[in-house]
């Protein structure tokens, strides 16, 4: 089987919409399959397991691959390729093959990418879907735009930090599904830069930014909102939008450039930060289910809540009179007491509006979706009139006012949708009887005929006699009277055969064609009348679509409040103290994941940085004693003080983080020729070139995949250079104890602990935070916690006892660390410090050249026979 030329017709029609879609697989509607031909059929039949054919081009006996799926079911396989990471062309037949002259016309119906899908199959959850557009330099581009168009939110900026690093951290927050970036000398994405980006964003999809729009095709609107960003916002804006207008052109008119509340400032955290905390996704991709930040604190109602929550933790704010207008929202909403449940409930039942309108705009919409639309309507008024009733609270007043119940649109729905809407649009009984008179005449009349055919079958019944003859239909034969083979005899003779199948023979008459004719005309009319009349239904309803979507918005931040609020009554937290000060303080804080997990088992701990006392905190404590548990406690407390939520604490001042920066876990990425240890400087490296005074830095074990003395100068070098020249807020867990001692002369940082205990030979884990270091691991505790082999066991302990026991050098000092003191250093200093045996003062007097075989075996014999004692070497040859 070769890829033949296309020669046919057909397969000339199909080469010439390929050509027009380059990049995209091309589905080609052939009767009642979509097909694809050439390369694309083997990629097809190899991603979703089909079967791979063959068809014939012309008559020279050439043949070309061949693969396809059948249309009634291409909805599934369109969701299948395109969470892949495909670009579908669907191209369909635009007219009846019946009336065809000549070859079908087909034309491209939709087009389908990662990062423009409106379909719920299509997407992961409510969460957002991102398309983003990178604009400058191929290798280090500046400016940055991402477009959700199922929410029809457009967001802006410019990377922040040079180089393509700059670029992660400003796309880290969004994770896009897709990501148009500028093209090289060679027409092309820069390669090194498309690796970096497929290596934080798993599935990301790249592809080469095609022209800048037209801004002759934008609103008047979102064209004035893009003259007033920066250039290179402006141009990924243009690049982003131009893209949408290929795939999604009905959707554009309804993007709308999202001004963020907060201005630009929000706390940066990159996607390595976001993946060490947990904060949407597990760290290990083996536990998918494992909780995170989100899935703990999701108490949101409603789609655009959850999406909302989760775009918040990824963005959480670092402007305090914003991150304090959230707080009394919080607040005002915790005081309804049980009024909050009950607004809770009535948000239960809103819908997700803006997928709702994307699918409007898009026509993929279901004719059920517009009757929960209105019931959501409905909803929003009444959580309104709640919030209204509450008195003069200018918080809830300001929730209530977001609120646009949007009454024409309740009133067009209510007036034209029937009480139970057909499951899709295809379907007949889309309107109420009464609002389109001319489809009532014609589905009038098509009623009329099918009660003719019951009366000309009750009436044929009669008589011929046949009690079983029935009038049946299908769309092949139409309509016929079916009469099973015992009864044929009693056929009349004015009846004419149209089909035979097992066990019956099937007929009709001048009567019945008559009849026929009538329904089937009615029925086309009314499908052709109501297919128009639901467009232009559609079509009313555009309009509304901007303020639908803004509605969307103003529902999922009430219940991301709501939900928030609802978190701080049940389990009593407290709302923390916000300012631009330079204090970092909670008491009793708890983790935020863990504490609902665990509940009053989780032993809470106090922390104090202040930048102008102590700001460096050097962690010590036994492996499983919590370092990691307690870094990770601080890292997220910040998060959610500065999204708005209120903490588990009993007391919580922040002075507002403008980045967060973590190191933890122990990684490699084999696949691009990079140890654990190489990845591990490298995202300490950015830790040291990105954080600022005003930065949150949580560390973890540097410098502990390599040598210990490397490790020890690197952590203690990582160290000094955060105190002494970035002089930032840090917490540093470590096992390199001699990092303590340096520490003691360091003005702004100080040590501690997380305590243990034991009694009658177990260890208890306290994991309580305590002042100053501790000089032990428990390492021998935890391995045999874990079924370590009881020789192997023993082994460690004589060689703990060993090290132990040993004078080792203090690094950077003449100094000795004396005496029971638990450190990492490597064994030949323990051993360096014994005098040699006398087996190895015996092996240092002999001269091996000197010695014939024979003499040298003899030697070897008499040390086994006599274990560790002293022999006299043997004699050497004169």
């Amino acid at each position: 089987m070769v890829d033949a030329p296309a020669s046919t017709p057909l397969m000339e029609q199909y080469g010439a919409v390929k050509a027009r879609y380059p990049g995209h697989l091309v589905l080609f509607r052939v009767g009642d399959f979509f097909e694809c031909f050439g390369e694309d059929a083997r990629l097809l039949a190899r991603e979703l397991e089909i079967v791979l054919t063959a068809r014939a081009t012309d008559g020279s006996g050439q043949r070309i691959p061949m693969a396809g799926v059948p249309s009634h079911a291409v909805e599934s396989y369109l969701a299948r390729l395109v969470r892949k990471g495909y670009k579908v062309a669907l191209c369909d037949q635009v007219e009846d093959a019946r009336f065809a002259k000549g070859l079908v016309r087909r034309e491209v119906t939709r087009v389908l990418t990662p990062g423009t899908a409106i379909e719920d199959r299509l997407l992961a959850g409510p969460d957002h879907n991102f398309l983003a557009a990178a604009s400058g330099p191929p290798s280090a581009p500046t400016g940055f735009a991402a477009v959700d168009v199922t929410t029809g939110e457009l967001f802006t900026g410019v990377a922040e930090g040079a180089g393509p690093l700059g670029l992660l951290l400003a796309l880290a927050p969004f994770t896009p599904a897709e990501l148009l970036l500028p093209r090289g000398e060679a027409g092309t994405p820069n390669p090194e830069l498309e690796r970096l980006l497929r290596g934080e964003f798993p599935g990301l999809r790249t592809e080469s930014a095609p022209g800048p729009i037209d801004a002759a095709a934008l609103t008047p609107a979102l064209r004035d909102s893009i003259g007033t960003l920066a250039t290179p916002e402006a141009e990924a804006a243009r690049v982003v939008l131009a893209y949408v207008q290929a795939t999604q052109p009905r959707l554009l008119p309804y993007i709308e450039l999202t001004t963020r509340p907060e201005g630009r400032r929000r706390l940066r955290l990159d996607a390595k930060t976001l993946r060490h905390l947990e904060i949407t996704r597990p760290m290990s991709p083996d536990e998918s289910s494992a909780p995170t930040l989100l899935s703990t604190w999701d108490e949101t109602r409603t789609a655009p809540g959850r999406r909302l929550l989760r775009f918040w933790l990824r963005n959480p704010l670092a402007d305090v009179e914003a991150i304090r207008e959230r707080q009394q929202k919080v607040e005002a909403l915790r005081g309804l007491g049980p009024r909050l449940t009950a607004l809770r409930e009535e948000l239960a039942t809103v819908a997700d509006l803006s997928r709702i309108g994307s699918r409007l705009a898009g026509r993929r919409l279901r004719p059920p979706e517009l009757a929960a639309l209105g019931t959501s309507l409905e909803a929003v008024q009444r959580l309104r009139a709640a919030l209204e009733q509450e008195g003069e609270d200018a918080s809830l007043r300001g929730l209530a006012e977001g609120l646009l119940p949007l009454p024409e649109l309740l009133a067009t729905l209510r007036r034209a949708l029937p009480e139970v809407p057909p499951p899709t649009a295809e379907d007949r009984g889309l309107f109420r009887p009464g609002v389109f008179p001319d489809l009532d005449a014609a589905t009038s009349e098509e009623r009329a005929g099918l009660a003719a055919l019951q009366a000309l079958e009750r009436t044929e019944q009669e008589r011929t006699g046949i009690r079983t003859l029935r009038i049946r239909y299908n769309q092949v034969f139409g309509y016929y009277f079916e009469v099973t083979r015992p009864h044929l005899a009693r056929v009349p003779a004015e009846y004419r055969r149209k089909q035979t199948v097992s066990g019956a023979e099937r007929f009709t008459s001048e009567e019945l064609s008559a009849i026929e004719e009538r329904v089937l005309a009615a029925r086309e009319k009314a499908t052709e009348l109501e297919s128009g009349l639901w467009e232009r239904f559609c079509s009313e309803l555009d309009p509304f679509l901007p303020r639908l979507h803004r509605l969307a918005r103003a529902v999922g931040e009430l219940d991301a409040l709501a939900g928030f609020a609802w978190v701080a009554a049940s389990h009593g937290h407290v709302k923390p103290e916000v300012d631009d000060g330079a204090t970092l303080t909670f008491r009793d804080g708890r983790h935020p994941v863990l504490d609902r997990l665990l509940g009053e088992r989780f032993v809470p701990n106090d922390t104090d940085l202040d930048l102008g006392k102590t700001r460096l905190l050097v962690l010590t404590g036994p492996n499983m004693s919590g370092k990691s548990t307690y870094m990770r406690q601080v890292g997220l407390l910040v998060v959610l003080a500065q999204v708005g939520a209120f903490l588990p604490a009993r007391h919580a001042h922040v002075g507002v983080v403008s980045s967060l920066h973590t190191r933890m876990g122990f990684t490699d990425e084999i696949g691009r020729g990079k140890s654990s240890f190489f990845v591990e400087m490298s995202e300490v490296a950015e830790i040291l070139r990105g954080a600022d005074e005003r930065s949150l830095v949580l560390l973890d074990e540097v410098g502990r995949g390599t040598s210990t003395f490397d490790g020890l100068a690197l952590a203690w070098a990582t160290l000094r250079h955060l105190h002494d020249e970035v002089r930032c807020r840090t917490i540093i867990a470590t096992h390199y104890h001699q990092l303590t001692e340096l520490v003691e002369g360091l003005p702004a940082a100080q040590n501690a602990h997380l305590e243990v205990r034991e009694e009658r030979g177990e260890v208890v884990l306290l994991h309580r935070l305590v002042a100053g270091s501790t000089d032990r691991s428990l390492g021998l505790h935890v391995a045999r916690l874990a079924g370590f082999p009881s020789g192997a066991l023993k082994e460690a302990e004589r060689m703990l006892r060993r090290l132990e026991s040993a004078d080792l050098p203090l690094a950077g000092s003449s100094a000795k660390l004396r005496g029971p003191r638990y450190t990492q250093a490597v064994l030949l200093a323990a051993s360096g410090a014994e005098s040699p045996s006398e087996l190895e003062r015996a092996l240092a007097a002999l001269d091996p050249d000197r010695l014939t075989p024979m003499e040298a075996l003899a030697w070897i014999h008499k040390w086994r026979r006599r274990g560790a004692g002293h022999v006299d070497p043997p004699r050497e040859r004169q």
